[in-house]
């Protein structure tokens, strides 16, 4: 039945979000000396076996359903999480060694693989699912996803203040595995139409265009999202409950900003909205290392989760509409695209941090929004792999 695939395809989403937050999330705990005690660089190069695991699954993804299913994929994404989870809960225990950071490295390679394998599967499964709504249905299934994300701070945070942080990713692992329980019986399929082989087909030039736009967008999202707590505390001054709340904020503008586009794109077209918003999460950029204080701090947060909101969804959605015919593969590199760039902010932030101050570093956004500004402008054009046959 449609409904039990849209439970599993929306809350598979949520499921993303939560777990993919749950580590930069612990930043604090990662780099405090009571804890794990890393270093600014060890606490960048953790997510490095995350973009390598998820860049490698997400290209791997499309030929994998061909040969086993995209049902199959998502699957084996959800297993991923899972073990991640696993695996930040047992680095609790083995905090006074360097395997923490090892089983850390490990747990964040299994998340890079759950994102790519889950998400690829969920982009086609949603863009499929309501037919005539499918910018709406992608977008929606991201708002779980940023709902998830917000959570994830604060839900973590909780836990950290009761003294057994270790509880929260077991949590999330309980909950995954009910899912894949959830998800093993059901029928969830792409069209032939959208998912044919596409391996001796040359991938359109815009394609890439596609993926250099997203590139940029996670680049953009990671310097908020992995650093941002960092940045509330070392240099805005702000407690680490603050610091959870500014993360939390900034993850749950990104939803509520998704829930209003759904609704503006069932009637009204969302080119304009493309166009403008890169700009706009420049200008927020910009005006970060200005800011004072604890409203304007967190309401920066907010502001960049908000103005960030639709981008991502919006280009899978525009790419997909306009290569139908290329849906998975266009799925599977968007969110290698994504990871990447997330990687590559994330590290060049963690390297350069104990040189340049993380408020020159978070202007570097400003420069990343404002060349997938220009981008959009390219990409919007309305050259269709359907006008063109």
């Amino acid at each position: 039945m449609k409904w039990r695939k849209a439970i599993s395809i929306y809350l598979s989403g949520f499921l993303v979000g939560i777990t993919l937050v749950l580590y930069p999330a612990a930043g604090n705990l990662f780099t405090d000396a009571e804890y794990h005690g890393f270093s600014s660089a060890q606490f960048g190069s953790i997510f490095i076996p995350q973009i390598i695991l998820a860049i490698i699954t997400s290209l791997a993804a499309p030929k994998m359903s061909k040969r086993w299913s995209m049902k199959v994929v998502m699957i084996m994404g959800l297993i991923s999480l899972l073990l991640s989870a696993l695996l930040m809960s047992a680095s609790y225990w083995f905090m006074s060694g360097y395997l923490d950071y090892i089983l850390v490295m490990i747990g964040t390679a299994f998340l890079g693989a759950g994102f790519g394998f889950t998400i690829t599967a969920l982009n086609p499964f949603a863009y499929n699912l309501f037919e005539g709504y499918e910018t709406a249905a992608v977008t929606s299934m991201h708002i779980l996803l940023g709902v998830g994300t917000a959570t994830s701070a604060l839900f973590l945070d909780y836990f950290v203040e009761s003294g057994i942080w270790y509880v929260a990713p077991l949590i999330i692992a309980a909950i995954t595995l009910a899912m894949i329980l959830f998800t093993l019986p059901l029928s969830l399929t792409i069209p032939d139409s959208t998912d044919e082989e596409v391996g001796d087909k040359k991938i359109p030039t815009k394609v890439w265009i596609f993926g250099l736009a997203v590139f940029l967008y996670g680049a953009c999202e990671a310097t908020f999202g992995n650093w941002g707590s960092i940045f509330l505390i070392e240099s805005g001054g702000l407690s680490t409950s603050d610091a959870a709340l500014g993360l939390s904020l900034f993850w749950g503008f990104v939803a509520i900003g998704r829930i209003l586009f759904t609704f503006y794109s069932l009637r009204y077209p969302p080119k304009w909205i493309y166009l403008i918003a890169p700009f706009l999460v420049a200008i927020v950029f910009y005006q970060l290392s200005y800011v004072e204080g604890r409203v304007g701090l967190l309401s920066c947060m907010a502001m960049g989760g908000f103005t960030l909101s639709i981008l991502f969804p919006l280009s899978i959605s525009t790419a997909t509409e306009q290569f139908p015919r290329h849906a998975a593969l266009i799925s599977g590199l968007l969110v290698a695209a994504i990871q990447l760039g997330t990687g590559f902010s994330s590290n060049l932030i963690g390297f350069l941090k104990d040189t340049v101050s993380l408020p020159s570093l978070f202007q570097l956004g400003a420069i990343y929004a404002g060349l997938l500004g220009i981008l959009v402008f390219y990409l919007v054009r309305e050259q269709t792999e359907k006008s063109n046959g």
